[in-house]
């Protein structure tokens, strides 16, 4: 059996090489480098380039040289990478950019790594002056972005540096790696060799995706739900969500665990399921009901821009205050599942969606999925 090569390195980033290393440096610091004053100087100085080409002086095992460029090290020598970019994920603090920006230089100078691309993408909110917002979206913003440069690079080609950075910023990473099969290295500064975590088994149940795409496709969006809006959260779904009570009112958002959810069905189906054109199509039909405006046209509009949509019909006129805003759900009925969508303007009101009569419940979930991202609000 081949093994894959990995070109691709995801790397979490601390500030302990700024900070905790080369601010640090006096001439009693243990295996201090030659170079150490000038090292510590021009970190005074904020000179990142001169910090940069003062790095490469020094070996790159060298504790001083910081997690991040000691574990790389390690890294490219394994048999099963072949390095060629590297992606170096920073916190939304100065501190952070600054460390960036040291290691962007220091690895676009490494001429023997000769590599391809060396990039710093800042995770918004990855911070700790404010908790809240460093937990609800700092880390989802974290997921999010690497399951972007999973999905670009593909997971067979990836693999995630987790040694620098907040410890729930390597752990979330090494939940990510997990969760979308990329394999996980991590170093602690008193080892002499990499841990790795390969890519285990991890199994979701999409059909919770597809039961609960709407709400989950407007969580993801940065929106806020109130409990009246969510309607009741099943045992098994609020393991995805975090909530909080605010003037006596309980709301609702996706935590980092549900981003990783999100984020591990778009990696494990990077090609769009298969959704056949219709045969046999129907213009959608419509019970004699008041219905919010624009609600027939909405449907017409969403049967006629996607051909796998055999037809579409309203649903009896019942608990509409409890709809809210535009969605696509999959409901369990006793002859099988069925995907319904929502549609609200100042009240509510849904409709049946039919494909094929041979549509498996992958394709119906992948529907849900789909018109979520065309349609939902």
């Amino acid at each position: 059996m081949t093994r894959t090569t990995r070109h691709t390195l995801l790397c979490t980033v601390g500030t302990s090489l700024l900070d905790g290393n080369l601010r640090r440096l006096t001439e009693t610091t243990p295996k201090r480098p030659d170079n150490w004053e000038v090292l510590r100087h021009a970190t005074d100085e904020r000179n990142w380039p001169r910090v940069a080409a003062e790095l490469l002086r020094v070996p790159p095992d060298a504790r001083v040289c910081g997690a991040e460029i000691n574990t790389i090290e390690h890294i490219r020598r394994r048999k099963d990478v072949d390095l060629q970019r590297i992606v170096f994920l920073v916190s939304d603090t100065e501190a952070g950019r600054d460390t960036g920006e040291v290691l962007r230089r220091y690895f676009e100078a490494r001429e023997d790594l000769a590599l391809e691309a060396v990039e710093v993408a800042v995770i918004e909110a990855l911070q700790d002056e404010r908790p809240w917002d460093f937990k609800q979206h700092g880390l989802r913003n974290l997921v999010r972005k690497m399951g972007r440069y999973i999905r670009e690079y593909g997971q067979d080609y990836l693999a995630i540096d987790a040694t620098g950075g907040y410890k729930a910023q390597i752990a979330i990473a090494a939940l990510v790696g997990q969760a979308l099969g990329v394999p996980v290295f991590y170093k602690h500064e008193r080892f002499g060799s990499l841990i790795d975590f390969p890519p285990m088994p991890v199994a979701f149940d999409y059909a919770l995706l597809g039961e609960h795409a709407g709400l989950l496709a407007a969580l993801e969006k940065g929106v806020t739900l109130t409990e009246a809006e969510t309607g009741p959260i099943p045992l098994r779904l609020r393991v995805l969500l975090t909530d909080v009570c605010v003037d006596g009112q309980t709301l609702y958002e996706l935590s980092p665990i549900g981003q990783i959810f999100v984020e591990s069905y778009r990696a494990r189906h990077p090609k769009p399921v298969t959704l056949p054109s219709a045969q046999d199509r129907r213009p959608p039909r419509f019970r004699d009901d008041h219905y919010p405006a624009g609600f027939k046209e909405f449907v017409e509009k969403v049967w006629r821009e996607n051909e796998w949509i055999v037809s579409a019909h309203s649903r009896p006129y019942d608990k509409q205050k409890g709809i809210a805003g535009i969605g696509f759900n999959i409901q369990p009925t006793p002859e099988g599942p069925e995907l319904i969508g929502t549609y609200h303007r100042d009240f509510g009101a849904r409709f049946r969606i039919l494909l094929a009569p041979d549509a498996t419940e992958e394709q119906l979930t992948h529907a849900a999925v789909l018109l979520n991202e065309r349609y939902g609000s």
